[in-house]
């Protein structure tokens, strides 16, 4: 996925939720442990060198659920600004397919990019739809890469042929970048423990694989029927429950 980063990642004393991100905002945040990133980086630096067959993975997201991120309590509120611009995605998609212009469900008249290449229409909704603030970019491209993948046997964007379980599909792929993004992100410098570049490209998968399951399994029935019907906070709120509970589930990993 290239997506893996060189750098020495956050540190310790970096905020659990960074200003403008909180999805909850008001509510209490704990003070970070010190040296909170080393117990995940160290299993993800097993991992990232093909160590355990599978085992450093889950052992790494137990720690970072638990301890790098602050629990399940804390760590999904990072994504505030993720998750209202996937209500918007989701319901940008609806009214599209319904036959509106997006100007009802987002404030924008979107209806341009129909009959227009995909590639050409997903980067304007990305662009459209990805919030101000230090999320932008990560949003962007979480967008681009679901409508990519989600809609890969289509040159056309034509909203009016998308099913409702590709709009869904298109929103749990979308989390699960999202959320793919920061771990990889937060593990740093874990990654240059990779002897090779393969080795990484295949423990990148192995991250995405689990992490777009677990969402599968938590967000789509969240979703399912909503479609039309669900509004942007109710989708809003159903991606956060939805973290959590992948959260809760890597707490329990050893």
């Amino acid at each position: 996925m290239g997506t893996s980063s060189s750098s020495a990642g956050a540190g310790g004393k970096s905020p659990l939720i960074p200003a403008g991100t909180d999805a909850t905002p008001g509510a209490p945040v704990p003070t970070p442990e010190p040296n909170r990133f080393q117990p995940f980086r160290i299993a993800f630096g097993h991992h990232t060198r093909g160590i355990g067959k599978g085992s450093f993975l889950k052992s790494a997201l137990g720690r970072y659920a638990r301890t790098a991120t602050g629990g399940a309590r804390v760590g999904p509120r990072r994504f505030g600004p993720a998750y209202s611009s996937g209500g918007n995605l989701f319901a940008l998609l609806g009214e599209m397919q319904g036959g509106g212009t997006g100007s009802a469900s987002v404030g924008v008249d979107l209806s341009r990019l129909v009959g227009r290449p995909l590639t050409l229409a997903v980067q304007e909704i990305a662009r459209a739809l990805a919030p101000e603030g230090i999320d932008a970019d990560r949003v962007a491209v979480a967008i681009n890469e679901a409508m990519t993948e989600v809609l890969v046997d289509e040159e056309i964007f034509d909203p009016s042929a998308l099913s409702a379980d590709q709009i869904v599909e298109v929103l749990v792929d979308y989390l699960a970048r999202i959320l793919f993004h920061q771990v990889t992100e937060d593990a740093g410098s874990a990654w240059n423990r990779s002897p090779s570049e393969a080795r990484t490209i295949e423990a990148e998968n192995e991250l995405f694989d689990l992490i777009k399951i677990a969402m599968d399994r938590q967000l789509g029935p969240k979703l399912a029927n909503g479609v039309g019907r669900m509004s942007k906070v109710d989708v809003e709120r159903a991606q956060l429950n939805a973290m959590q509970e992948v959260w809760r589930e890597w707490e329990t990993f050893e």
